[in-house]
């Protein structure tokens, strides 16, 4: 199968290059997972150990040129690292959700003090009062009082009457919670099961929503929705509450899909970032430069812009870069074979889509290499500098053709040996084609021939 033939070609530069991509994002995301975690007070002597030493083994595969356990393992830690930002995330949320819980329900037991005292015309404490409206936004050390204060109230509250004959049901009820040690959560629960439910499940999605705001972001962004939630508690209409509630909780659910929003946007910056990282031209640094300073400031109104444009030039740079290695490899790899490889071939090559190379002290046959920009597959045949005239001719470059096999055969040997590996997609036997006639001018850069049976420039004969 020594006749026409195109081949893929990958070479070891790419490769390495496409590694250092993914060892540069598994460092971008490294260093994002510290900061995540050192934010929740989450991060660990020894977790960051142990990513470090994770990090240090992907390194040492790359210098042991283990490529392909370089991108799979680069891809396992990136999605490793990011599934523990997501656990810590949710455990912050939930931890904040149950925060939000106590609060509520230290509400709800105010509330129901407040309306057991006024169905039975006994005064009602102004601090009990201040617990209902202002539980929700207390700092710690207020929630604190307000619980020791509630827990007051509800003692003197259930021992009031001497003779437990004379208490309420409400009051048998506290004072047998109280005796078992229960906490003041069991009010709310009194209160789930006396008020309206769907009044509730309300309070329970502002809560969830108010706990995920407090969870991910800084206090003054929470602080306008609890001083909203502040003002509900002051309305005195039920009506009036509910619908300040709806419209508050929308306005949560469009923020929350604002922020995550943003969260996707910055990530796909990082990403396109972390490519652009290991391009040298003044462009590619100078679109680095710009998506660093967005992502800094979480500025997302251009991230589509610096996006697409950060993928075009990858997509361009990437190609030449490409081509560039795998022309240079070919051609290095004919000159270790002893053809005659002058310094601007891989230019014009390049310029001119297709080049002839020759053995010095050989006449009459050469090798035509074509191929597009990026050179991914490069058609490669054996061309004669001389008409055909008779039927020694023929047999003449069948012989050339089959030492071309050979010849081959050891050029994809050579390569393999520097990491660059040609891999055939299509070939033709020896003979089944007559070899392609070009003029000998075409093995000089600057001088190619066009051949009787030229192909256009940047399109690959078949």
């Amino acid at each position: 199968m020594s006749g026409p033939k195109v081949v893929r070609v990958v070479t070891k530069q790419e490769v390495m290059s496409i590694c250092r991509g993914r060892i540069d994002a598994l460092q971008d995301a490294i260093e994002q997972w510290r900061k995540y975690a050192s934010r929740y007070d989450a991060l660990t002597a020894e977790e960051e150990k142990a990513v470090e030493k994770r990090l240090f083994a992907v390194t040492k595969m790359f210098e042991r040129e283990q490529f392909l356990d370089v991108q799979k393992q680069c891809s396992v830690e990136i999605a490793s690292l990011q599934s523990d930002m997501n656990r810590i995330r949710d455990e912050a949320i939930a931890k904040a959700e149950q925060e939000r819980t106590m609060r509520r329900r230290l509400q709800y037991s105010a509330e129901t003090l407040i309306s057991t005292f006024k169905s039975i015309q006994k005064q009602i404490p102004e601090s009990l009062l201040h617990i209902a409206s202002s539980s929700l936004n207390a700092t710690e050390a207020e929630l604190a009082t307000m619980n020791a204060t509630l827990s007051r109230i509800l003692t003197e509250y259930t021992m009031s009457s001497p003779d437990q004959k004379s208490m309420t049901p409400l009051q048998k009820e506290l004072s047998k919670k109280l005796a078992e040690g229960e906490k003041l959560q069991t009010l709310a629960d009194w209160k789930v099961h006396h008020e309206d439910v769907k009044s509730l499940e309300k309070d329970h999605r502002l809560d969830k929503l108010i706990a995920e705001l407090e969870a991910t972001e800084d206090k003054s962004s929470v602080k306008p929705f609890l001083d909203r939630i502040a003002s509900i508690s002051q309305e005195s209409s039920a009506n009036r509450r509910s619908l300040l509630t709806d419209s508050l909780i929308l306005d949560l659910v469009a923020h929350s899909n604002e922020r995550k929003d943003k969260e996707k946007a910055i990530v796909s910056m990082r990403e396109i970032r972390s490519e652009l990282h290991r391009l040298k031209s003044k462009k590619a640094k100078n679109l680095e430069a710009l998506l660093t300073k967005a992502i800094d400031s979480e500025d997302i109104s251009s991230s589509k812009p610096l996006y697409n444009q950060g993928l075009i030039l990858i997509k361009e740079e990437t190609k030449a870069m490409a081509g560039e290695s795998r022309r240079t490899a070919i051609l290095k790899g004919l000159s270790e074979l002893g053809y005659e490889v002058r310094e601007n071939m891989a230019t014009a090559w390049a310029e001119n889509g297709r080049i002839v190379v020759r053995k010095p002290n050989e006449k009459g046959y050469g090798v035509e290499l074509g191929a597009v920009e990026d050179a991914e597959r490069v058609q490669v045949q054996l061309v004669s500098f001389e008409q055909a005239s008779d039927a020694s001719k023929a047999s003449q470059d069948r012989d050339r053709e089959t030492i071309w096999c050979s010849e081959f055969s050891r050029l994809q040997s050579l390569l393999e040996k520097s990491g660059t590996s040609l891999h055939i997609e299509k070939a033709l036997p020896v003979g089944a084609k007559p070899l392609k006639h070009v003029q000998e001018s075409a093995t000089i850069p600057g001088r190619e021939g066009r051949s009787k049976e030229s192909a256009p420039k940047r399109k690959m004969h078949d």
